[in-house]
């Protein structure tokens, strides 16, 4: 379950100090959080019960993520500095390629988390519109627990998650280090960056 909600959020966003409009509570992003969370755990229980099957899981998260994370932003960040030299040819090329991977992670693990919960256990208002939502998840088959910080923004009143840390590590953070990595060993072209992506889809040979 820990994966199977984070999988998606593999990726992070270094939100601007100061956003307009906002019009949402710590509270707000706290529900946002349990609410997207109950949904996916509802749907992984009618598919651990045999009540749906895993072609109407994956849809439902395709229908899904773009009411749960801010993915072009997220592309943004992620490619840092190369963001601003890329063609737009090159730049839709790596937003797909970027959303796939993670659909792609998020499918390969549905089936393994079924069974698991998560709590929302409070929050932490950075900004105005900007939120840290902390949250335990539980309930395994190996009696794990962990701690699960989401990066909450608020756009015009519009909540997206776009980052994740689990076991101390925010997973967006470490995406993006290996993006650039890729990118400045390759000159800067963003197309390696979005090749390695292709090639790190599940099913795909690297």
């Amino acid at each position: 379950m820990m994966k199977t909600l984070i999988s998606a959020f593999a990726l992070a966003l270094a939100a601007p100090a100061a956003l307009l409009a906002q019009s949402t509570t710590a509270e707000d992003a706290e529900a946002f959080v349990q609410t997207q969370a109950n949904q996916v755990i509802e749907t992984l229980t009618e598919l651990q019960s045999g009540q749906t099957d895993l072609a109407s899981v994956r849809q439902d998260f395709r229908n899904r993520i773009d009411e749960l994370a801010d993915v072009d932003r997220i592309s943004n960040f992620v490619l840092g500095r190369y963001r601003r030299t890329a063609s737009e040819d090159e730049l839709a090329a790596f937003r797909t390629a970027f959303r796939n991977y993670a659909i792609g992670v998020y499918e390969s693990e549905l089936s393994a988390y079924a069974g698991q919960q998560l709590d929302v256990t409070g929050s932490v208002t950075r900004n105005p519109g900007d939120y840290i939502v902390r949250s335990r998840v539980y309930g395994g088959p190996e009696g794990e627990e962990f701690e699960v910080n989401w990066r909450i923004l608020d756009t015009n009143g519009d909540l997206k998650a776009v980052d994740v840390e689990v076991l101390g590590v925010w997973l967006a953070q470490t995406q993006r280090e290996q993006i650039l990595s890729v990118i400045g060993d390759n000159g800067g072209n963003v197309s390696a960056a979005t090749e390695m992506l292709r090639n790190r889809e599940p099913g795909q040979d690297s």
